[in-house]
């Protein structure tokens, strides 16, 4: 009988993309989700707020014209949008709120991929929300930031 290791990252999606590439390889390698707690190595930016079982955090390889770019993880591995629990949004919310007004985050996004990664684009399996704000450009105006779906 053979073990299968659950898939914890879906490397097609940071193919090209240099540093974080290997890192997902390296991750993919040892099969140990990233985002649960007792893996929480590969991540290179300190736990900015914790809250009740959510951190708040900057991402480590953050999105083309972002100005702020933030992910907000859950400490149980949920993949599936319906394990999110009313509770669960509570606390987004408050780490969310918390990071806009901390940094003046004028304008932005807060965005979540779920379910099966060959759908959504997400590189990481373990469901967690991105709050991003984009760049200005010399004229003031928003600088698209693009949020892979699929």
């Amino acid at each position: 009988m053979f073990l299968t290791m659950a898939k914890v990252v879906n490397k097609r999606f940071a193919e090209g993309k240099g540093e974080y590439a290997q890192v997902i390889k390296t991750i993919d390698q040892h099969g140990k989700c990233p985002f649960c707690p007792a893996n929480f190595k590969y991540h290179k930016k300190p736990i900015l707020k914790k809250y009740q079982s959510w951190i708040l955090t900057e991402n480590s390889w953050p999105y083309s014209n972002t100005d702020k770019h933030f992910i907000i993880i859950s400490a149980q591995h949920k993949e599936q949008f319906s394990d999110l629990t009313s509770e669960d949004f509570l606390a987004v919310k408050y780490l969310a709120n918390w990071a806009i007004k901390k940094f003046g985050i004028k304008g932005g996004a807060l965005t979540i991929r779920f379910g099966d990664t060959n759908y959504t684009g997400a590189t990481v399996c373990h469901l967690h929300f991105h709050l991003i704000s984009p760049k200005l450009d010399k004229n003031g105006l928003s600088k698209t930031v693009t949020f892979p779906i699929g």
